[in-house]
């Protein structure tokens, strides 16, 4: 397990966050993880969890929590056995625990290293053991309990230590002359903590090194001038030798010497690649570190990049790593997670499909089946080899590794061609940059002295090295080939010549077999391809293999470790020069044959035929086998929960429809079905829209009513009602619905399903009475025909429709029954879909713990589907509850996930990062930053001109600088609530942003005092209670009464408001409501007074 306190408490097991319990439980773990390995009694435990005087039988109430923490620990430890982790010692209890298992631990570890080699002035050492140590903070130390009194000194401790880490690291970068890439992040630490005389000395040191003299000057003035007015001090020694040796230009501040890397762990026999020094050692370094670790090996073809990676995995196996090769399949042909089930085999000796090998027992745990393989071995290195023909599938699972992970020891080195870097990868490449431990290095041409030394090497003429970095622009494969000519043979002016050169050197009929061989892809089995060739009479068996060991003897092929044998191109520029050279026909023909062989053969993979049949149409009736293979290969993709390679491989499918000798309209609206499906559960929500419109024409015109209803509710299945806002402007959707409802016929068996989907599809666009009556309806008519799929989609549709009739008792009833349903009958989607719910209903009536405990389980749950609609929307659940609770850089961050998780969803389409920076202009204002908040606002809103949640957020912005500059006035802000409140609020819809809205018009009406707007507004909300959404409707009902003068009402709901809030933890609405009640009554301190109208504590 590994204990985590350098940002959210939490505890990895198995992969996964452990569920740690309610506030005072995990108060109770994060107390001893502070303390480990001593003990902490049970006293300073019952005082810091409860500051204002223990209840009765609170020694009972810890002795709990740490049962149940034991319990969490050791779920299978029997009774009669005592616990090894939280143990009870003399004096209370202890953790025993691996210090490099606690995040700080480690931390503490690395620092006391990084300090140790700066002092002895090991500088690039250092740098590297400290920025390790930083590694390990993941967001504010604690976070989640700022506001309990007995973290505050830990959080100040914590939060120094890690300042000293920086300017430790700063310093020893500085000595490598590194200033300009430090000056930006100095100085806003200068600006965060401006009498901190270190920080700033490093800042101006660094500003001198980056050639700004005149402000590393201005920076340390302005450190004298704070000092002696504030504080009556001179700057310390340091900083004056500082600036005396800036103003004397000292060369000592700008050293020559360069940073050297040095392997931390003993190198294997073996030399840096010629030319790749720095290269060489930066993977050395990162195969060596004990932690997790990305780097991605960019590149032209034969530059270098596998022979780099290889050289790492020696390294890694010379230090005794787990190491395993997985290379990724040349075509659309490739078997679902290729490149891991060969590193997995490697890793086991065991042969299979990755779940298999795994140990999945069912695919949706396959990631997280893949990630305890892995921690089984001591931290394992994995190559993965020409990522650029990844499948998405182990595109999939390589960013699912890299962002959680959930396997700490793991060393991935990618190599990709950055030539060719399909738009696929490109999404996969730019989030796995964003993340601190990942590294890209790029590999171009070797300089012309490394050309020397190399033909040096090969007993050529070192003078030649100009001519040929012209001739091969440095790349080490062209150079090789180039050097292995002839000496009579005239230079090449492309590198097919070199290649066609060594093919012609070899027996007859090279060129024939090694083309047959190139088209099965990087690895061929020899009696595939003896079977392949067989209807070549001029080439003999015997042949074939004679060509094969002359090719293997130049070095063209090499043997595949057996059995089976086979062979292998030793550079896929070989493999490249050959399929190019092949004539069109003669490619699809060969295709053909090869497509026909492995079918008869019985042991190729549904995707390798699929692809080879698919290259191979010559006739039109050979397009209808094609289709059957690509069908196939998507069918056993779903079954590997391969999503989007079984879209890929449909599209591949409707396409070929088009070729067929026969139009055949019924087989290309059941491919465009199938194709919606997997798109769906793949998150590509756009394509589905495109994809199902085409089947519902092709049905419509053919009048079959089975598959135009299918075609209508594809839209609507659980993937959309998962955020139903998605339907939001789909007109010509909800008309199909309507068109389809009205024709089936009486008692047709889709008729509940059709009305439930049209319940929610017009969720907008018509009164909230007519919905629910709609959805209503539908689970009678589920429930007569004891139709139990039916019954959950109508009953799913008639919650989301009850959101806000005002009646919790029966939408929690609809609740337990939809979870219910989806537990009994192992319909695990929808069981998600009660839960997630359950976690709205839990939070709308104040219940935060349980709402998290829920929480915990849907995203949980939503990792092991892999269906992005989930994941996005359990981010979004987090990002708001994290939010409500005053966890704001939790917050920022899982509403960035959110969008991540599904671009192409409503919580993201069109701009993944929308909805995050919503969340950031409303912690920017609670921060106290709406200068920054404007600006926010008027940038999305360039974008978005319409977008009602960031007018708002513009309005508010310019009410905080109200306060601050006269010159601006709230004539904006009147005119944009009187707008919206003309018709009774009705441009407010009730999508995912709805109950922030009303929170910000309260604030509106209160600071402008707009009586109708107010009691518009008032209207709507009557009756409502506890939080909406992001709103608190007492809170919100408070301030429209004080804006209508009724401070009776006002005392009555701020009352309720701030119950609501200390008694939650929901600390967005305490201040707020505090400081207006204390208004009310006359005795409202400054900082409440300036916090009524902004809405929200600080509690940063």
């Amino acid at each position: 397990m590994e204990f985590r306190l350098l940002g959210p408490v939490c505890v990895i097991g198995g992969g996964e966050p452990l569920e740690l319990g309610p506030h005072q439980q995990r108060s109770v773990l994060a107390l001893c993880l502070l303390a480990a390995p001593r003990p902490v009694s049970p006293g300073r435990l019952i005082d810091a969890i409860w500051e204002d005087g223990p209840p009765p039988g609170a020694l009972n109430t810890v002795q709990a929590y740490v049962s149940k923490l034991r319990r969490v620990f050791e779920p299978g430890r029997p009774r009669a056995v005592p616990p090894t982790i939280l143990v009870s010692r003399p004096g209370g209890y202890a953790l025993e625990v691996p210090a490099h298992t606690v995040d700080l631990g480690r931390a503490r570890s690395r620092a006391a290293e990084g300090a140790r080699l700066l002092a002895r002035g090991d500088l690039p050492a250092a740098g590297r053991e400290l920025r390790g140590a930083l590694a390990e903070w993941r967001g504010d130390p604690l976070s989640g309990f700022e506001d309990d009194p007995w973290a505050r000194d830990e959080i100040a401790h914590l939060g120094e230590m890690r300042l000293t880490l920086v300017e430790d690291a700063a310093e020893a970068d500085l000595g490598l002359g590194l200033g300009a890439a430090l000056a930006p992040e100095l100085t806003r630490l200068v600006a965060a903590a401006p009498l901190r005389e270190r920080t700033r000395r490093l800042a101006a040191h660094a500003l001198y090194q980056a050639g700004r003299q005149a402000d590393a000057l201005a920076m340390l003035a302005e450190g004298r001038r704070l000092l002696v007015d504030e504080l009556g001090l001179d700057p310390d020694p340091p900083s004056q030798a500082m600036e005396r040796a800036i103003l004397a230009q000292d060369p000592a501040l700008t050293p020559r010497t360069t940073a050297t890397v040095r392997a931390a762990s003993p190198a294997p026999a073996t030399s840096p690649l010629l030319g790749r020094e720095r290269e060489s050692a930066l993977l050395a370094e990162a195969v060596s570190d004990p932690g997790h670790r990305v780097v991605l090996v960019a590149g032209e073809p034969g530059i270098g990049k596998t022979s780099l990676a290889e050289q790492a995995a020696r390294t890694a196996g010379a230090a005794g790593r787990a190491v395993a090769f997985g290379r990724c399949w040349d075509g659309s042909g490739a078997p679902p997670f290729w490149p891991w089930a060969q590193a997995v085999r490697e890793l086991t000796g065991r042969d299979g499909e990755l779940a298999q090998l795994a140990g999945a027992a069912r695919g949706v745990t396959l990631y997280e089946a893949v990630a305890r393989l892995l921690n089984e071995h001591d931290r394992p290195l994995v190559v993965l080899d020409d990522l650029q023909w990844a499948d998405p599938s182990s595109l999939g699972l390589l960013s699912f590794l890299a962002t959680t992970r959930s396997c700490p020891g793991l060393t991935v080195v990618a190599t990709y061609r950055d030539t060719e870097a399909a738009q696929a990868l490109a999404r996969p490449l730019a989030e796995l940059m964003r993340l601190p431990h990942v590294r890209r290095v790029t590999l171009r041409g070797l300089r012309e002295d490394a050309i020397a030394e190399y033909l040096g090497r090969a007993g050529a003429d070192p003078a030649l090295a100009g001519e040929m970095a012209r001739l091969t622009d440095g790349n080490p494969f062209f150079l090789g080939e180039v050097v292995r000519l002839d000496d009579g043979a005239p230079a090449p002016e492309a590198v097919s010549d070199v290649v066609m050169g060594r093919i012609g050197a070899l027996p007859e009929h090279t060129g024939v077999v090694l083309t047959a061989a190139a088209l099965l892809g990087r690895e061929a089995g020899l009696e595939v391809l003896l079977d392949v060739l067989a209807d070549r009479v001029d080439v003999p068996r015997e042949h074939v293999l004679d060509v094969l060991d002359a090719a293997v003897q130049a070095r063209l092929l090499a043997e595949s470790p057996g059995p089976p044998v086979a062979y292998r191109f030793v550079h896929d520029i070989v493999r490249d020069v050959l399929r190019a050279g092949l004539a069109p026909m003669r490619r699809r023909r060969l295709h053909a044959r090869v497509a026909a062989v492995l079918e008869r053969r019985g042991d190729a993979t549904p995707a390798e035929i699929a692809h080879h049949a698919r290259e191979g149409v010559v006739l039109a009736g050979m397009a209808a086998e094609a289709v059957r293979y690509s069908r196939r290969a998507a069918a056993h993709a779903m079954g590997q929960f391969a999503y989007e390679d079984a879209a890929e491989h449909l599209e591949h499918a409707v396409r070929l429809t088009r070729r067929l000798p026969v139009d055949d309209p019924r087989l290309r609206c059941d491919l465009l079905l199938e194709l919606a499906e997997a798109q769906a559960v793949a998150g590509m929500s756009t394509a589905v829209r495109v994809t199902l419109d085409e089947a519902a024409e092709i049905a419509e015109r053919l009048g079959d009513a089975d598959r135009l209803a299918r075609a209508a509710l594809g839209l609507s299945d659980l993937i959309y009602w998962l955020t139903y806002e998605e339907w939001s402007g789909l007109g010509g959707f909800t008309a199909r619905l309507e068109r389809v409802l009205d024709a089936a016929p009486a008692g047709s068996s889709w008729a509940p399903q059709l009305r439930a989907a049209l319940a929610v599809a017009g969720y907008y666009g018509r009164g909230h009475g007519e919905s629910g009556a709609l959805a209503a309806r539908a689970v009678r008519e589920a429930r007569e025909a004891g139709d139990g799929r039916a019954l959950l989609r109508a009953l799913v549709a008639q919650e989301i429709v009850s959101r806000g009739d005002g009646d919790p008792p029966a939408r929690q009833a609809l609740i337990d029954e939809i979870v219910e349903l989806g537990a009994g009958t192992g319909d695990l989607p929808y069981e998600w879909l009660g839960r997630e719910a359950d976690c709205i209903a839990r939070l709308w009536r104040g219940d935060f713990d349980g709402a998290e405990a829920v929480l915990a389980w849907l995203r949980q749950t939503a990792r092991r589907l892999r269906q992005p609609a989930m994941l996005g929307l359990a981010a979004w659940q987090t990002a708001v509850t994290a939010y409500l609770r005053g966890r704001f850089d939790e917050a920022l961050a899982a509403a960035g996930e959110s969008a991540l998780a599904h671009p192409e969803g409503a919580l993201g389409r069109g701009d993944p990062d929308a909805r995050a920076r919503l969340f950031e202009a409303l912690v920017l204002r609670l921060r106290g930053r709406p200068a920054d908040a404007l600006d926010l606002a008027v940038r999305t809103l360039a974008e978005r001109p319409d977008d009602l949640s960031w007018r708002l957020v513009r309005c508010l912005a310019l009410l905080d600088l109200g306060s601050l500059d006269l010159a601006r006035d709230t004539g904006e802000v009147r005119a944009t609530l009187a707008e919206l409140a003309a018709d009774g609020f009705a441009a407010v819809r009730h999508d995912l942003f709805y109950r922030f809205v009303l929170d910000a018009l309260s604030e509106l009406c209160l600071a402008t005092g707009d009586a109708a707007a107010s009691r518009a507004l008032r209207d709507r909300l009557e009756g409502k209670e506890g939080v909406i959404g992001w709103s608190l409707a007492e809170l919100c009902l408070g301030r429209l009464a004080l804006a209508l003068g009724d401070h009776a009402s006002a005392g009555r709901h701020l009352r309720e408001a701030l119950d609501f809030a200390r008694r939650t933890g929901a600390v967005v609405y305490e201040a707020p409501a505090r400081a207006l009640l204390a208004g009310i009554t006359g005795d409202a301190a400054p900082d409440e007074a300036a916090g009524a109208r902004s809405g929200a504590d600080r509690p940063m």
